[in-house]
């Protein structure tokens, strides 16, 4: 058996083990809201590399820790529950916008 038997019941019945209860402030939720707040490119820039690969867990943990857990799922669909339409743009346009945008986050 590990531990000292003395550690078994530490207090008496009745006691709290933790008086004070749970801390008033969260101290990895103020760290992962500056890192988001104070590094906005930096975290635009891995983030964007880490969804590109197929990851959003690492952003959704820091998001949850920063800001709470969404509560709600909402899905984005167009008209009749189909694909969303990107109105006034071609195929080649859209292709265009796209390469750009990924230029810009050098995921190419």
């Amino acid at each position: 058996m590990a531990g000292r038997v003395e550690n078994l019941k530490p207090w008496p019945k009745g006691v709290s083990g933790n008086p004070g209860g749970r801390p008033r402030h969260d101290i990895a939720r103020e760290i992962a809201q500056e890192v988001f707040e104070n590094n906005r490119e930096a975290i635009y820039a891995a983030m964007t590399r880490a969804l590109l690969k197929g990851n959003a867990h690492t952003f959704k943990e820091l998001c949850d820790r920063a800001y709470g857990k969404v509560n709600d799922k909402v899905e984005v669909t167009g008209r009749d529950g189909g694909p969303v339409e990107y109105k006034g743009l071609t195929e080649d346009e859209l292709r265009d916008r796209i390469a750009q945008l990924k230029a810009e986050i050098g995921s190419e």
